[in-house]
């Protein structure tokens, strides 16, 4: 089994009532109690060996043993349970709606939930995906919502969120587009409730960037 990259530590310097933005693959990100990740309407996730941030959390978040060969595919298996018990299995569910799940593996980094948003509704064959920065911005508002009751109904002391820059994959949203509304969604969330810190992840340095100057200037 490759050895796995180093875990960088972004989330402990993200502070209360701000919006952080760090260059990092959100898989490993640690110390943030909740990782979002952006799913098709039909909450199915990416395949473990895509290199999609759904793909890449549920390689991460799964259990494996000592050969390193997956024995629980924990974020897939609890989405499905979600799904029969809402009976939804096959049927999409409405763009922005959020399903939390454990973390899994990603518990050992300090995770202690997965937000999957439900942003992108397949286009014709499943090929591409449609998008659009209204759908981000319920995402951003459903996951903020979920994430209070949680940590009041599950007794979870909660109180920091990592988004990745969603939409902008086959989605098919600019990079410019997707960062306005979720920049705008998470700001409308911090003003109302500032005792969270977000932290937004990219592996692109440009896109960092442009998250950051964008982040700045409002």
């Amino acid at each position: 089994v490759p050895a796995r990259p180093p875990v960088v530590r972004p989330g402990a310097a993200a502070p209360a009532g701000r919006i952080t933005v760090r260059t990092c693959p959100i898989e490993l990100v640690r110390d943030v109690d909740i990782l979002v990740s952006s799913e098709n309407t039909f909450l199915e996730m990416s395949k473990t060996f895509r290199s999609t941030v759904s793909g890449a959390l549920r390689r991460a978040a799964a259990l494996r043993d000592a050969s390193g060969e997956i024995v629980d595919d924990v974020l897939a298996r609890e989405l499905g349970v979600w799904l029969r018990t809402h009976e939804r299995p096959g049927v999409p569910v409405r763009p922005g709606t959020v399903v939390a799940t454990s973390s899994g593996a990603l518990a050992a980094q300090g995770v202690r939930r997965i937000h999957h948003a439900a942003i992108a509704a397949p286009v014709g064959n499943g090929e591409r995906y449609h998008v659009t920065p209204a759908v981000l911005a319920e995402a951003v508002r459903a996951s903020f919502e979920l994430a209070r009751q949680e940590a009041e109904f599950l007794a979870l002391p909660m109180s920091s969120i990592c988004f990745p820059l969603m939409g902008t994959g086959r989605g098919g949203l600019s990079v410019p587009t997707a960062a306005r509304a979720l920049l705008g969604a998470l700001g409308r969330e911090l003003r109302r409730d500032p005792s969270w810190s977000v932290l937004m992840v990219t592996p692109d340095e440009g896109h960092a960037r442009l998250l950051m100057a964008a982040s700045s200037a409002r």
